[in-house]
C-alpha cells in the first residue's frame, strides 16, 4: 500500500532545515502537543520555544526514510536526523496525528 504524505508533513521536514520559526509553528493546530526528549510542549508558545531552543543549540536536518499509516490514521515517519548533537546521526520515529490539515500531535522517539 502506498501512503500519501500530506503537505503539512512535507513542510514540517523542509522547515527543520530553515530558520522560519513562524512557518514552522504554523504547521501545528492551536492546541497541538509535541512530545520530544521526555518533555511535552503544549500549544503554539511552547512549540515555538521548543523549536527556538533546539535550533539555537544544534544545527540539524531530518530526512524522511519511511512512512507508515497506523490504524486510526496516524502517520509514522522514520527519519534520519543528523547534525551537531551528540550521537548524530540517529533514526527517529515521528508519529503525526493530523487535524484539519495541520499537526495536532507529534510524538518523537528513537
Amino acid at each position: 500500500m502506498t501512503v500519501t504524505v500530506p503537505d503539512v508533513i512535507t513542510r514540517y521536514y523542509r522547515l527543520i532545515g530553515e530558520s522560519d520559526v513562524d512557518a514552522f509553528v504554523a504547521c501545528f493546530t492551536d492546541d497541538a502537543i509535541v512530545a520530544d526528549e521526555d518533555r511535552t510542549y503544549d500549544g503554539p508558545a511552547a512549540i515555538r520555544a521548543w523549536r527556538e531552543r533546539t535550533a539555537a543549540e544544534y544545527a540539524y536536518d531530518a530526512v524522511p526514510e519511511t512512512v507508515e499509516e497506523e490504524a486510526g490514521g496516524n502517520l509514522v515517519v522514520t527519519a534520519l536526523v543528523s547534525g551537531t548533537f551528540p550521537g548524530s546521526p540517529i533514526r527517529l520515529r515521528h508519529r503525526f496525528t493530523l487535524r484539519d490539515g495541520l499537526i495536532g500531535a507529534l510524538d518523537i522517539r528513537q
